[in-house]
């Protein structure tokens, strides 16, 4: 056996133990661990390690060890949320349409997706019970994306990095999605953290830059760019011209870090989609679009999971189509329109209440943290500049099953019931201010 899977096996089984003997939160690291190491795609995890689904065995651990440690603050029932209201009738829509799915096995998939991924936001903020807690994902999250960054620095070798071996984060467009999360996570733990872990981030902040930059993702760079003017909107005011010189250092960082087929990449976005023979401007992705909203007009109610493929080869011309002869089929580039045309009016409803969920959300958080300066309020800027950076995302990429967009709502909820206004018993110490899973 590897080294590295020796040191693998230890730190899971570690992880796994202090969940089971200390607390709940320790499985959830394991979990967003094996997330990016993922050893069935790893060399070292190919022969050494026994063929099993580690997600999933972190994932039970983590639900044994909410069984048996009883939470240390009062827990509001998970039903409370309008958030998971909105998730469950997502859940229920797509059970509902398996009766006419054009592919009835991917739309199992996706919908037990969606189930596991309701109980994932429950699990999140029943095993995030306090502000060290949250720290702790935090940072694991961030070195999960420098794993990334490491990946790349080490293998490298010119033209688009298409390496990412995540679970549903393969290609080039969902690896960066997921490494410009971690730009922003990083950048609150600097603003909030100690000395010594300031130190660890500059170190690790610019491999996570230069994994993004390999990627040459158009969408990512416009997510950063936005990403950044929503995190310098709502830092806390004592630390606001701090974090706009520190954006102008990661701005000069990232420009140094960037090639020449980075920039030739960026300049097709003058184009804004318009069609250049021998220059990949993005207009195969507005044909799509024009394509879809006739998919949508032809079935209001969706056609199931991935059925734009599916229809593709009878809305658009065989050149712009790809794959084999046969097999040629477009997929959505879109996560607004594969909403519209997979899921029906209902579908893009319930993705627009998401947003206005988000949005209202991050304003009442920025209401109550004014004058703040803990580590919710230093956060907070983070946890809203990666939501709005996945849904500019969204226009450019299909990141409907995006899984770290579920781990940042999560946290969002969880932000919002760790500062619900105290109640009159709770001011006279009656009671611990609780980690709930009610919105405000």
């Amino acid at each position: 056996m590897s080294l590295t899977a020796v040191v693998f096996v230890l730190g899971f089984l570690a992880c796994c133990v202090a969940a089971l003997a200390r607390h709940p939160v320790f499985g959830l690291l394991a979990y967003v661990g094996v997330f990016y190491v993922h050893p069935p795609a790893q060399w070292w995890g190919q022969g050494f390690l026994l063929d099993v689904r580690w997600s999933l065995i972190a994932a039970v651990v983590t639900w044994v060890a909410v069984l048996r440690i009883k939470p240390q603050h009062r827990v509001v029932p998970f039903l409370g949320s309008s958030l998971t209201v909105g998730m469950m009738l997502f859940v229920v829509l797509l059970a509902a349409q398996l009766t006419w799915a054009m592919d009835v096995a991917l739309q199992l998939d996706l919908l037990v997706l969606f189930a596991k991924y309701a109980l994932l936001i429950w699990l999140v903020c029943r095993c995030i019970e306090t502000e060290q807690h949250l720290k702790f994902f935090l940072w694991a999250h961030v070195l999960g994306c420098f794993y990334f960054g490491w990946d790349v620095y080490t293998t490298y070798e010119g033209g688009r990095f298409e390496g990412f071996e995540a679970p549903g984060v393969s290609d080039a467009n969902s690896g960066a999605m997921q490494i410009v999360t971690g730009i922003f996570t990083a950048s609150a733990l600097f603003l909030s953290g100690r000395k010594a872990e300031r130190a660890a981030l500059i170190g690790v902040i610019p491999f996570i830059i230069n994994a993004l930059v390999a990627t040459v993702s158009r969408s990512a760079a416009l997510a950063v760019a936005t990403g950044g003017i929503m995190f310098n909107l709502f830092t806390p005011r004592p630390f606001r011209w701090w974090v706009r010189m520190l954006s102008v250092l990661a701005a000069v960082l990232f420009v140094m870090l960037t090639n020449e087929l980075f920039w030739t990449r960026m300049e097709t976005l003058q184009y804004k989609g318009e069609y250049v023979e021998g220059t990949d401007t993005g207009a195969g992705r507005i044909a799509i679009i024009h394509a879809q909203w006739r998919m949508f007009k032809a079935h209001p109610m969706g056609c199931g999971h991935r059925c734009t493929a599916v229809l593709s080869p009878y809305y658009m011309p065989d050149e712009m189509l790809t794959g084999e002869e046969g097999l040629r089929a477009r997929s959505s580039h879109n996560s607004v329109m594969t909403m519209l045309v997979e899921h029906g009016f209902l579908g893009e409803g319930l993705y627009l209440g998401l947003l206005l969920w988000i949005s209202r959300s991050a304003l009442v958080l920025f209401r109550r943290l004014r004058g703040d300066t803990g580590l919710i309020a230093r956060t907070l800027p983070a946890v809203v500049a990666v939501l709005v950076a996945i849904t500019i995302g969204d226009f450019f990429v299909d990141y409907v099953k995006l899984e770290v967009r579920i781990w940042f709502i999560a946290i969002l909820l969880l932000m919002l019931n760790m500062t619900q206004p105290m109640s009159d018993d709770r001011r006279r110490g009656e009671v611990e201010v609780p980690c709930t899973v009610r919105d405000g």
